[in-house]
């Protein structure tokens, strides 16, 4: 990427799914429609389908050097950039220390890819405060059941050998899914009251201004890479509005304070 500092910020904040092979294919991010994820609204001031309806629907493009264009990016774009295809774009965790990195379907998308085969369920709320500029400030909590899980060593997604689990594209062609449920928080800034809601892609791609907070948990049980029962578990914790407004400087320069995977063998 070019070295100027806007961009070193935003690859920062969002590294946990920017660290793939630049060879990546180029494809259609799938727009999920909440009617294919079960959910439920009655908990928050805004359905929560108005939220996992923009999960997977930013369509990133690149520019001539193989970045991120988020002047090109859109909604209901097509030729869209993906990270680990056929799966829509979602938000995966690292491990630094551990040099491990992991991905939970937190929204459904890839259930969805699958035919809702693996029940993965999703539900939770939305409450959204009028700010006195006219903006909106929102918080979103999600909590997911059933969702495809997968770790590999190093952060390269796409390619990387897998720790636990399987990528959406092994189990289209027939790998044993491993399954998890996971906890998301997420608080961010949005244009106003009733505006529509932000794929979290295109916030750690292209709003990392509007984002203050994000935390996630989530723990899988399934199949390590040698084929043996295992457990996986990620806990993870984001002060992304605080590190911008410092530069990413300190303890918070990749704006991440807390981030931890724990893989390990659970016998037979």
């Amino acid at each position: 990427m070019k070295n100027s500092t806007k961009q070193n910020q935003r690859k920062c904040a969002s590294r946990r799914f920017q660290l793939m092979s630049p060879g990546l294919v180029l494809g259609l991010v799938t727009v999920i429609t909440t009617g294919l994820i079960p959910s439920t609204a009655s908990a928050g001031q805004r359905p929560i389908g108005d939220f996992l309806s923009r999960q997977g629907a930013f369509c990133l493009q690149l520019d001539a050097s193989g970045n991120i264009d988020c002047g090109a990016s859109s909604y209901g774009g097509s030729g869209c950039f993906l990270f680990v295809p056929p799966s829509p774009n979602l938000i995966a965790w690292t491990d630094p220390k551990g040099n491990t990195a992991m991905q939970m379907d937190y929204a459904g998308l890839q259930n969805a890819v699958l035919g809702g085969i693996l029940g993965t369920t999703v539900s939770g709320s939305i409450n959204e405060r009028p700010l006195a500029d006219g903006r909106a400030e929102v918080e979103v909590q999600l909590q997911t059941r059933n969702a495809l899980t997968w770790a590999i060593q190093g952060f390269d997604f796409a390619n990387g050998p897998l720790l636990f689990g399987a990528r959406l594209s092994d189990v289209l062609n027939g790998a044993n899914p491993s399954l998890g449920d996971c906890t998301l928080y997420v608080k961010f800034i949005n244009a106003a009251p009733g505006a529509p809601l932000p794929d979290l892609v295109e916030l750690l791609q292209c709003r990392v201004q509007d984002f203050e907070v994000l935390s996630f948990y989530g723990q899988a049980s399934g199949t390590l890479a040698n084929g043996a029962p295992g457990r996986a578990q990620v806990t993870q914790t984001g002060l992304i509005g605080t590190a911008f407004l410092t530069g990413f400087k300190g303890r918070l320069y990749d704006a991440f304070p807390a981030e931890k995977i724990v893989i390990r063998a659970t016998g037979k």
